[in-house]
């Protein structure tokens, strides 16, 4: 059996440590870096199919390291670890290159949680062709007509309104930082229009949220936003 792949990038030790024993613990296999350029040459060298990235690092920035990987494997899970005085940086990486982010201190269970999301990701992106649909219990989305459905029953969605669910969908699993989404729908990055991503968030839950009776868009604080649901 072939065990999944875990790149941890810390300088602290005991992160490291703490890091590696509870991977290894639920099955994982656990390479180790405390620099950033020991970090690239791993990834260059090994398969690896998720890595655990720290932002402060002594030679080179995590944003650059972030950046340097996503280069050259566009589709490896990247998951930054930071504390929360880093909420600039971590934002910058988000935008970026990172796909998630953890803050310290924080709890294993929600790091393994976020490890088994990216990879789960990971797997759907790889095993198949874009789909022309998605069917997530009651919600069903035609992405060649623009048409949504809940239960059957078509949802009037306005433009602006489909293009929200559209990103967040596309980027399924992942924090869709208000950066981008103000870039992508509004070409904008005035941040006093972040007002507008919440007011038509909360319009798009009411929409396909309350009939559903689930929940599919779910807050990152101060960061965005991120569509999750079990299919």
């Amino acid at each position: 059996m072939n065990l999944r792949k875990i790149l941890v990038v810390d300088d602290k030790i005991p992160t490291i440590s703490l890091l590696k024993r509870t991977l290894e613990k639920n099955g994982y296999e656990v390479y180790t870096a405390t620099r950033g350029r020991e970090a690239l040459e791993i990834v260059a060298q090994q398969r690896i199919d998720l890595v655990l990235l720290d932002l402060k690092l002594p030679d080179i920035g995590g944003i650059q390291v972030c950046q340097a990987m996503r280069k050259e494997h566009p589709s490896l899970p990247i998951i930054i670890i930071s504390v929360k005085s880093d909420e600039r940086d971590k934002v910058q990486a988000l935008n970026m290159c990172a796909d998630d982010y953890v803050s310290k201190p924080f709890y294993m269970s929600e790091v393994l949680a976020r490890i088994r999301v990216q990879l789960l990701h990971a797997s759907r992106m790889q095993a198949g062709a874009q789909k022309h649909s998605l069917i997530v219990g009651p919600l069903n989305i035609d992405f060649e007509q623009r048409r949504v459905k809940i239960n059957e029953q078509e949802i009037d969605l306005t433009y602006t309104e489909y293009e929200l669910l559209y990103i967040l969908i596309k980027n399924r699993g992942r924090i869709v930082t208000y950066d981008l989404i103000l870039d992508e729908i509004w070409e904008d990055d005035d941040t006093s229009e972040r007002q507008n991503i919440h007011t038509y968030v909360n319009r798009l839950r009411k929409k396909i949220e309350a009939p559903a009776a689930r929940r599919f868009i779910y807050n990152e604080a101060k960061v965005g936003y991120r569509f999750q649901a079990d299919d």
